[in-house]
């Protein structure tokens, strides 16, 4: 007996037409469905597809038995939780091409700890957060610096958002492994960089999230 995939249109459409332009909302709707179409293909629920990023081209690359797909652009697909706002400084932000205040893709624990712990999904979804140039390379730059801690927190608010609302870019088993993972991670990169002060950025917006 053939099984149907049936796809239901919601009350939660007004909810993101609220908090996104309408540009940049036809790419994050694209961006998701692409996710979820991937999934379908490989007949995969879609928390069991490792999604990691690729920096080079900039995509959201599927993994799987060994196999590694391409799935679709990463700013659009990280769009939906920051509400148009840079991640640290909540700054407004664009995914749009050209835009005077584009959003920049980073790593909230940088890539260099990757050599911490190579079991680290450094370039996971977990890991990647959308920014303003300011933070992530400008005025307030980050470069390789460790995070305070309130923005591991917030990191750890927006991964469980990603899971409880059915988001296709969903991470980890459970909440506690979650937060366990990030934990872990924070007290891992603190000792590798020898560095017990932390960056914070000042606020530059409302704190939406």
């Amino acid at each position: 007996m053939l099984s149907r995939k049936i796809s239901r249109l919601t009350d939660h459409l007004h909810q993101l037409l609220q908090q996104l332009s309408a540009d940049d909302l036809a790419g994050e709707v694209e961006a998701r469905w692409r996710l979820v179409e991937e999934a379908w293909a490989n007949n995969l629920s879609r928390q069991l597809m490792l999604v990691e990023y690729e920096e080079h081209d900039q995509q959201l690359i599927g993994i799987h038995s060994q196999r590694r797909i391409s799935l679709t652009s990463a700013r659009p697909a990280l769009n939906g939780y920051p509400k148009g706002r840079c991640f640290y400084g909540y700054r407004e932000i664009s995914i749009l091409y050209g835009s005077d205040t584009p959003a920049d893709i980073d790593h909230l624990f940088p890539h260099k700890l990757k050599r911490c712990d190579d079991g680290k999904p450094i370039d996971g979804v977990a890991n990647l957060v959308l920014a303003c140039t300011d933070c992530n390379r400008g005025a307030q730059v980050k470069f390789d610096q460790i995070s305070a801690l309130p923005l591991l927190e917030r990191l750890h608010t927006r991964n469980e958002y990603l899971i409880r609302s059915h988001h296709p870019l969903q991470t980890g088993a459970s909440r506690e492994k979650r937060q366990n993972y990030l934990q872990d991670a924070y007290n891992c990169a603190t000792v590798f960089t020898g560095s017990w002060q932390k960056w914070q950025p000042r606020a530059e917006g409302v704190a939406v999230f």
